[in-house]
């Protein structure tokens, strides 16, 4: 007499990384969603910039600010942040509702963005909470 055979059951495992959507905001206008967002150093994060129609408005002076930061001219990308800063432009986490970014830091060139984290998002990403 045979004896029977246990059955296999098969288990799906889904692995969910929910963090949210990253965007870049000038006061309540969405300018674009930040995608693939990655540390290249302890300083900085990147990730690609998928813009809206609202960007077009401040399209000049990030490209201002592109080429200040290319030419190593400190005082006009200090000049040209200050007047993203006071316009409002930040980089937002939705989920939790905070900005993620560190004031003066946000750099969008070639569909790129650049920003320094904000100590609170360091810790929310690393899970020091």
């Amino acid at each position: 007499m045979r004896r029977p055979r246990p059955q296999r059951r098969s288990v799906s495992v889904k692995l969910s990384a929910d963090g949210g959507t990253i965007e870049v905001r000038a006061n309540d206008k969405v300018l674009g969603e930040v995608a693939r967002l990655q540390s290249e150093s302890d300083a900085a994060m990147s990730g690609s910039f998928s813009h809206r129609p609202a960007y077009a408005d401040y399209a000049p002076l990030f490209l201002q600010l592109a080429r200040a930061v290319e030419a190593g001219q400190l005082a006009e990308a200090g000049e040209v942040h200050a007047r993203l800063e006071t316009q409002g432009v930040e980089v937002w986490h939705n989920s939790h509702e905070m900005r993620i970014d560190r004031p003066h830091s946000l750099v969008i060139a070639e569909g790129k963005v650049r920003f320094a984290p904000n100590d609170a998002f360091l810790m929310m990403r690393t899970g020091g909470l």
